[in-house]
């Protein structure tokens, strides 16, 4: 029993407390706290910010995944001349698609740093720094090979000044690996505001789809009348097809037996020279048939061309060769590359397809896992281009000879992008492949053959649906190839000009210098009846020549 004691208020109350020996056992814990009294609430746990080293470390894995992914970001986000080269319209999936891929690649790398954290033995700390040296280099090449600016300013540093660089980083993360790994963290949060703008933009470009304009253009719709005569044409224009290498100075082993057969039943023209500029600037005026020095998107539905004399306008309210065409009862068709045909010129077209340059569109998709895929494939920008453009080349050469062979269109248009670079078909096998990795000049001349091989199909097609003997077929192309001058020494501006009849013949070789934007003229001339054989274009060919010198 313990003891009481009395209170000067007539109560009792309990005895002090005594030596830790005295009272009983529940007392005898008066140095804690009594047994008896209730446990003590305890405080509520509050959410601790993370380690200041844990932070940096996201933040730096979150700027390496953004670099990653440039050509992504720039491709979604930044959206050069606003969707107007694109096919793929961006929706949600794909954005969706692109924020978890830098999220996840980031939570990836902050794994992978916190790992390289608990490495006690030096000489897996050496390689762990290593890698995330060769992750580093590898996320700001993703940066040099998307934008201009950046890779402008690796070539004013020259290939041994990279290399050195990358031997002296990979040299100095084996030999200090603490010091270099603190080094690339710090390099990495310079980017840092980047990551976060770009996952900012990202989620407000949800909000932008939603609430976002729709431009409308004119569909292609076929005439419902027959054409005036049986006349045809078939205008197929390539990408970089080169006067010199396809005729004159070819390689050897390069066989091209339907392109040498094509020449020897056509007018032929070993001075064609095409309109200067890129192939936005080359294809509208080869379509208007009038000098363009620039073009700049307006919209997704159209483009703003300069003419050579200062005047503007817009290319979808200009007259071109498929109005006129159509004016004069003959429906008309194209097959493309590179530009949104169908937006664009609907309303002079009866059936048109294309397909986007892989300069514009490679990481986008009509689906969530599409786009996944695809933004994922862009971190190997070698493949993916080769196999995204022999996709494309596939798909467009169907199309081309399936609307070739099409008997009610009395003009159709074909361009395709080859034999441009880089290398999609194998010669050996005869098949398109994406795995061709044999440089730039093995590359396109593997390419000619299959030019080659399209144009064979061509005529064969024709001629199973009896067509042969109606069909005007031309050849050209958008201008010679740019790395020519490897190979001669000296820049060639020259491009085949091939014109066959419908009747086929002997070879007319044209030896006058004249612009390929006489094709618009010429095919009309054709459509009309005013021209019904070789010699009559040639002394056509002949006379716009002296036209365009007194001019």
């Amino acid at each position: 029993m313990s003891e009481r004691t009395s209170d000067p208020g007539g109560g009792e109350r309990p005895a002090p407390r005594g030596s830790p020996d005295s009272g009983s056992a529940a007392e005898r814990l008066w140095w804690f706290r009594d047994a008896r009294e209730p446990l003590r609430a305890l405080p509520a746990r509050r959410l601790r910010w993370p380690r200041r080293e844990h932070t940096l470390d996201a933040i730096a894995c979150l700027s390496l995944s953004t670099l990653c992914f440039s050509q992504a970001r720039s491709e979604m986000l930044f959206r050069p001349g606003s969707d107007f080269y694109n096919l793929t319209p961006l929706r949600a999936p794909a954005l969706a698609a692109f924020v978890l891929n830098i999220v996840g690649l980031a939570a990836f790398g902050f794994l992978g740093v916190q790992w390289i954290r608990r490495i006690r033995r030096p000489a897996w700390r050496r390689l762990a720094a290593v890698a995330a040296g060769t992750m580093l280099l590898a996320s700001l090449n993703f940066a040099r090979i998307t934008h201009e600016t950046v890779s402008r300013w690796t070539d004013a540093i020259g290939g041994p000044g990279l290399l050195a660089l990358v031997v002296l980083m990979l040299a100095a993360s084996l030999s200090w690996p603490q010091p270099a790994l603190r080094v690339m963290r710090g390099l990495a949060m310079v980017a840092s505001p980047l990551a976060v703008v770009t996952i900012a933009f990202a989620l407000w470009m949800f909000l932008e789809l939603a609430a976002g304009p729709e431009w409308r253009w004119v569909d292609p719709a076929p005439l419902k009348r027959t054409a005036p005569s049986l006349r045809r044409i078939v205008w197929l224009v390539f990408e970089e097809l080169d006067q010199r290498i396809t005729f004159e100075a070819r390689p050897t082993g390069l066989a091209l037996p339907e392109l040498d057969r094509l020449r020897r039943e056509s007018l032929y023209a070993d001075a064609a020279r095409p309109p200067a500029g890129p192939t936005e600037v080359t294809i509208p005026a080869l379509i208007t048939g009038r000098p363009v020095v620039a073009v700049a998107p307006m919209n997704k539905g159209d483009l703003e061309l300069t003419f050579r004399d200062g005047k503007t306008a817009p290319w979808s309210a200009q007259p071109n060769v498929f109005s006129r065409a159509r004016t004069l009862g003959y429906d008309t068709a194209l097959i493309g590359w590179h530009l949104p045909y169908p937006r664009v010129l609907g309303g002079s077209l009866g059936l048109a397809h294309w397909r986007p340059s892989v300069d514009y569109e490679q990481a986008r998709g009509v689906t969530f896992r599409a786009a996944l895929r695809n933004q994922w494939a862009s971190l190997v920008p070698p493949a993916n281009r080769r196999r995204l453009l022999s996709q494309r080349v596939a798909e467009l050469a169907d199309l081309a000879i399936r609307t070739a062979v099409d008997g009610r269109f009395g003009l159709v248009f074909l361009h395709l992008p080859i034999p441009e670079p880089p290398g999609i078909y194998d010669r050996a096998t005869e098949r398109l492949t994406p795995w061709n990795f044999s440089g730039a000049g093995e590359g396109y001349f593997d390419n000619l053959a299959i030019a080659d091989r399209i144009v064979g199909e061509l005529r064969r097609g024709l001629d199973r649906a009896r067509l042969g003997d109606l069909t005007w077929i031309v050849v050209s192309s958008t201008r010679p190839w740019r790395a020519s001058k490897q190979y001669d020494g000296r820049t060639d501006p020259r491009v085949p000009f091939l014109l066959r009849p419908p009747d086929g013949g002997r070879a007319r070789h044209v030896d006058v210098s004249f612009s390929t934007l006489a094709t618009h003229d010429l095919l009309l001339a054709i459509l009309r009846g005013s021209i019904s054989d070789t010699s009559d274009a040639a002394i056509w060919l002949a006379r716009q020549t002296s036209a365009s010198a007194r001019d």
